[in-house]
């Protein structure tokens, strides 16, 4: 067997764990010690049998990550980025599939979780503050943890 089929088996070995960016399925082959010739004939054909969509991973990783993990825009979009995901993509992606009040929702309930775990003692400001800085941790902008928070905990 010649590596190039050793590669693309690999590769395919990942996307069948989940699905991965192009940039993902490039790193993991570089890690394993493929040259860049054969790294570029596995993606060209995983391309080709439709295997390998930034656009398809951007979606389902949104969707994902506002399901199971959620978090705000900027952290998504700095994710993304992370994973090799086109901005444009990126950006039309995440007007698609992140409406601003699913948005201040998940902020919402995170702000809700997170106020539980803030020790009764704690005056009411220094609270709201904890609040605010965890939400800014998880990628949200300042109007949206202002409409979660003023909603929720003020």
């Amino acid at each position: 067997m010649d590596t190039k089929n050793e590669a693309l088996k690999f590769a395919i070995k990942l996307l069948t764990l989940r699905r991965r960016s192009v940039l993902e399925i490039e790193s993991r082959l570089q890690k394993k010690g493929y040259n860049t010739d054969i790294i570029q004939q596995v993606l060209a054909d995983l391309n080709s049998y439709k295997y390998l969509d930034d656009e398809l991973f951007a979606e389902s990783y949104i969707n994902d990550r506002m399901n199971f993990r959620p978090c705000g825009r900027f952290l998504i979009k700095k994710e993304l980025k992370e994973r090799g995901i086109a901005e444009n993509i990126i950006s039309r992606k995440i007007e698609e599939l992140i409406s601003v009040e699913k948005e201040i929702e998940s902020a919402r309930k995170l702000a809700i979780q997170k106020s539980k775990t803030i020790s009764s003692n704690t005056e009411k400001s220094k609270a709201i503050q904890k609040v605010k800085v965890f939400l800014q941790s998880k990628g949200f902008s300042f109007e949206i943890i202002s409409q979660a928070v003023k909603n929720e905990i003020e």
